[in-house]
């Protein structure tokens, strides 16, 4: 049975592999700026490339959409009433009106004519409302001002109707900060601190949406190489298959973790415990489906008794772990607080395999308006309860 996981496997991660980015095209590039220190707003605009070469109607009516649907979750979130300031402008300059569908739904009509093309949608999210109206802090994007930002792309990056179906259809992500600021994007890391500005290129809307950024000075980054010589014996891999399929044998590690309990909380040691729920992974699975991870860590004390922290979330390249507050993960926690911990982040990391590539019906395409029905939870979620929690 592990043999035959692990070889569907390795064909599962070659055929996501063969459908990475074809297009020689970037079909739009989200902008995301962030320039004043004292504010809590975030601006986004979105640029549409418009030549020949683009099989992408642009002209007339268009449908504007914020996601309501987290990929892996399954709750809504109304991400939709924290966009403000939302305007649209075809080619030639003119502000396109826009009216919301329904006072209940997360849909916006571009009136563009017919013989316009739209060319760009702008518009803010004030980060301070978007925390405080969000109660589960795992689904909210966050900023302490003059000292950390994160963003989940699913709650402030939004799309036009067809976008969120097609495969193949290229997007690229601009960050824009203040010059001193690190950032981290989980769509596209960097070995190295990145300051002020930073892009990455997805290969649909999807990618876009499942990704994160994360930046500021408070945010502590750590990168290591996990390669295959460190983890797999020579004949843990059929070496024909690995040369024809060019198979991932390396890993570009990354840990980035914000805290407000440094009193709690080793950085040092839950980095370790990271780095090592992740090559027992490796080890489990035989396999490295993709060429980098994050493990992203929040510990951000609640705003208020109505909003709940401890909800991680697994992602495509990333996991998100929100870490209630107060844990006491440091040289006094007892060896079932540290197993516990380390299990929700191989857990979670987990989900990067199942069901992330290897997934049930329903799953993907993912419909982002509307909470999914999953009736194959237990695959997702059960199955692997036991091997996992072994990994810890």
């Amino acid at each position: 049975m592990m043999y035959f996981l692990t070889s569907f496997l390795l064909l599962f991660a070659t055929s996501l592999s063969s459908s990475s980015i074809i297009s020689p095209f970037i079909y739009a590039k989200y902008i995301l700026s962030y320039n004043d220190i004292q504010s809590t707003n975030i601006y986004i605009n979105i640029e549409f490339q418009i030549n020949e070469h683009i099989q992408f109607h642009l002209n007339g009516t268009q449908i504007f959409i914020m996601p309501r649907s987290v990929p892996s979750g399954y709750n809504l979130q109304f991400y939709d009433s924290y966009v403000d300031n939302l305007t649209a402008k075809s080619s030639s300059g003119n502000f396109i009106t826009i009216k919301k569908e329904s006072i209940d739904g997360p849909r916006w009509t571009l009136e563009c004519a017919l013989n316009e093309t739209l060319s760009t949608i702008s518009y803010s999210i004030n980060l301070t409302k978007h925390e405080q109206g969000i109660l589960n802090a795992g689904d909210a994007s966050k900023i302490r001002l003059n000292r950390y930002i994160s963003t989940l792309g699913y709650s402030i990056f939004g799309y036009l109707e067809p976008m969120d179906k097609v495969e193949n259809f290229p997007l690229m992500l601009i960050v824009q900060s203040l010059s001193e600021w690190p950032i981290h994007l989980t769509l596209s890391p960097s070995n190295q601190q990145i300051y002020g500005t930073t892009s990455g290129i997805a290969k649909n809307y999807y990618h876009l949406a499942d990704s994160q950024i994360y930046m500021g000075p408070n945010m502590n980054f750590t990168y290591i190489s996990i390669s295959d010589d460190k983890l797999f014996p020579c004949s843990s891999f059929d070496q024909k298959l690995i040369e024809q399929n060019h198979t991932q044998i390396s890993l570009s590690f990354y840990v980035i973790i914000y805290t407000e309990d440094t009193e709690n909380f080793d950085i040092d040691m839950v980095t370790k415990l990271s780095v090592q729920a992740m090559k027992n992974l490796l080890l489990y699975y035989n396999i490295i489906p993709f060429s980098f991870y994050t493990v992203a860590m929040e510990i951000i004390k609640p705003l208020d008794d109505k909003h709940t922290d401890g909800f991680s979330m697994e992602h495509l390249n990333s996991c998100t772990i929100n870490v209630k507050y107060g844990t006491i993960i440091n040289k006094n926690s007892t060896d079932n607080q540290i197993k516990q911990f380390q299990y929700n982040i191989a857990h979670h990391i987990q989900h990067a395999w199942l069901p992330k590539r290897l997934f049930s019906i329903f799953y993907y395409p993912f419909t982002f308006e509307l909470t999914p029905v999953i009736d194959t939870i237990w695959f997702n979620e059960v199955c692997w309860y036991h091997d996992v929690f072994k990994l810890g």
